[in-house]
């Protein structure tokens, strides 16, 4: 059986979709707020994106745009991506970045296919 479904969508929607697909073959699954989080990770752009996209600046604006209060709520939800793998370490600089299994850089197109093998 195949299926598909083609899409035009903006890329503020297209973030939490993608990551809700992407969330099945997740090893640890991501929570609906953690991937309305993540999302807004994704989102930023520019410079905050270039030096570092989970730097202190894009916590402050993502923060803000969460409506979070504090520092700490943030803080948990990046130790939580790191705990499940869809953030890590560049070895190169050091910071904080997405997980090659997630990131989608700036593609115009992203294709899934999911095949799974029924006992």
């Amino acid at each position: 059986m195949k299926r598909i479904k083609k899409e035009v969508i903006n890329r503020k929607d297209f973030n939490p979709k993608y990551l809700k697909l992407v969330n099945v073959i997740l090893p640890e699954p991501l929570t609906s707020k953690e991937i309305e989080v993540l999302s807004c990770f994704m989102e930023l752009q520019g410079d905050l994106v270039q030096i570092d996209r989970f730097g202190t600046q894009a916590r402050a604006v993502v923060r803000e745009r969460l409506g979070f209060k504090t520092n700490s709520n943030l803080d948990n939800y990046i130790k939580y991506f790191k705990q499940k793998g869809v953030i890590e370490k560049n070895p190169k600089t050091g910071k904080l970045a997405l997980s090659p299994t997630i990131d989608i850089k700036n593609e115009k197109e992203v294709i899934l296919t999911f095949a799974f093998k029924i006992k």
